[in-house]
């Protein structure tokens, strides 16, 4: 049972459904694991909690 959690920052709602349906179609042709058993899970994660570089992306985007 693959479970694949994908770390984005937040906002893209809209594209959580083709991502996840790319990535357990990726996980059931090339692993051979039928896609009922693959598991997509999403953590939106803000901006200021995320960091690049030791500066956080909320400042890198002020620049």
């Amino acid at each position: 049972m693959p479970v694949i959690n994908v770390k984005m920052f937040e906002g893209r709602d809209s594209a959580k459904s083709a991502i996840a349906k790319d990535i357990t179609d990726s996980i059931a042709k090339h692993a051979s694991v039928d896609p009922k058993y693959i598991y997509v899970i999403f953590d939106d994660v803000k901006t200021e909690n995320w960091a690049i570089e030791g500066e956080l992306f909320s400042e890198t985007l002020k620049k």
